[in-house]
């Protein structure tokens, strides 16, 4: 029974195997794309914080998250890899040794909130990048 089903399986197997054949007839015409991606790096070094809720944040102002970008686009939130002059991005939100980087979205705005997992919440120091890309509904 065993061989039978391995036989069965092989020829299963080689039967689908097939051969390339000429490329096939040209499709119909596709929907234009949508052309209207946006997307704008910031630079923070000042941050506030909410002493109720315990996290640090940033408003980034950006006026192109609109009502229908919320309810049918995309935005994305990366976070850069150095001060300035980013090579590497990082998307948002993550979490990494008790830090928590997340990203709340409002019509024209997009908040930064940094907060701890782990009750060792530090002040971010420095300069960070952010980058936002927003995509538009179709």
């Amino acid at each position: 029974m065993k061989n039978l089903i391995i036989l069965l399986v092989a020829i299963t197997m080689l039967s689908s195997c097939g051969r390339d054949g000429a490329p096939g007839a040209q499709g119909p015409k596709g929907n234009d794309g949508n052309a209207n991606v946006f997307s704008v790096v910031y630079d923070i070094s000042t941050w506030g914080y909410n002493g109720t809720s315990h996290y640090y944040f940033a408003n980034l102002p950006v006026p192109e998250i609109t009502s229908s970008v919320i309810s049918g686009g995309t935005v994305q939130v990366f976070e850069g890899d150095q001060p300035t002059g980013s090579a590497n991005w990082y998307a948002i939100p993550y979490s990494f040794n008790g830090l928590e980087v997340s990203y709340v979205l409002s019509y024209g705005n997009v908040k930064i909130e940094v907060s701890s997992s782990n009750g060792t919440l530090v002040a971010p120091s420095g300069n960070y990048q952010y980058k936002v890309g927003v995509i538009p509904p179709i």
